[in-house]
């Protein structure tokens, strides 16, 4: 009953009809290539920063060949997909690095106009109108995401004929009472860490900000030498707060420290 509940939340959290857990965010992403394989795709974009480590392994795991999208920061350039029309899968962290997010209005529409699929990563966007564009969507519930359950993840998708890929796979057993509690919360939390964003981007104000004005759950500051550095980095751990340092492509491809609000 509670694992049925959950379900209908995230049917109405994504605007989808068929939603199905997995064991974690990483299992979802293998299911939504393989389904894209079989329609015959052959390319699969990624972003070059504020990705996720693992697309590009289980991207070549099914055969289909990585193509790195420049980005501002995470932010991939619609008008660069008319380059990579009818053969393409697009797989995209639409909150990218977890510091802004896409007008995923607008990429869909340039997906659709190039015949480009669609797999929207919403791990870090669930709970936004960003996270219900797409032909599939997916997510993890890692204890440092918005749903942060500390384990399993989610597909979903429209196409009934898709569930034919999901009949051997089966659905872990996950706390879902608990589940059910953080989905109800979901609204709650991104307002949390979102408030927590916008003071952190005010107490460093003085500093080189990416994307300083769009609503992100980390912060990514750029730093020129290492007294710049050291002054973040005492931030941090003066305000008990967890960082990262970049180059790192899961963020920015630019020395900065990346403060992770979303470990909060």
């Amino acid at each position: 009953m509670e694992k049925e509940t959950c379900k209908t939340l995230l049917k109405i959290i994504t605007n989808k009809k068929y939603v199905h857990f997995v064991s974690r965010g990483n299992e979802a992403i293998k299911i939504a290539l393989a389904i894209t394989k079989t329609l015959g795709r052959t390319n699969c974009l990624i972003q070059e920063e504020g990705g996720w480590l693992k697309y590009e392994k289980f991207i070549k795991d099914v055969d289909m060949e990585p193509i790195r999208l420049v980005t501002n920061y995470g932010l991939i350039f619609e008008k660069e997909l008319k380059y990579h029309s009818h053969d393409s899968v697009l797989l995209l962290n639409s909150l990218a690095g977890y510091i802004v997010m896409h007008d995923m209005a607008k990429v869909y529409d340039a997906c659709i106009l190039n015949d480009i699929f669609l797999i929207n990563d919403v791990s870090g966007s669930i709970g936004t109108e960003e996270a219900k564009f797409g032909e599939i969507l997916l997510g993890s519930f890692g204890i440092d995401k918005p749903v942060n359950l500390g384990e399993g993840g989610f597909i979903a998708f429209d196409d009934e004929s898709w569930q034919d890929f999901l009949k051997d796979v089966e659905e872990p057993q996950l706390n879902y009472k608990l589940l059910e509690d953080v989905l109800k919360n979901l609204p709650e939390r991104r307002r949390k860490l979102l408030n927590i964003s916008k003071k952190v981007k005010e107490d460093l104000k003085d500093y080189n900000i990416v994307h300083k004005e769009a609503d992100g759950i980390n912060v990514v500051v750029k730093f020129s030498n290492e007294e710049e550095k050291q002054k973040l980095i005492n931030y941090c751990k003066q305000n008990n707060y967890e960082y990262t340092l970049c180059p790192r492509e899961i963020r920015i491809l630019d020395d900065a420290v990346s403060i992770e609000i979303k470990r909060l």
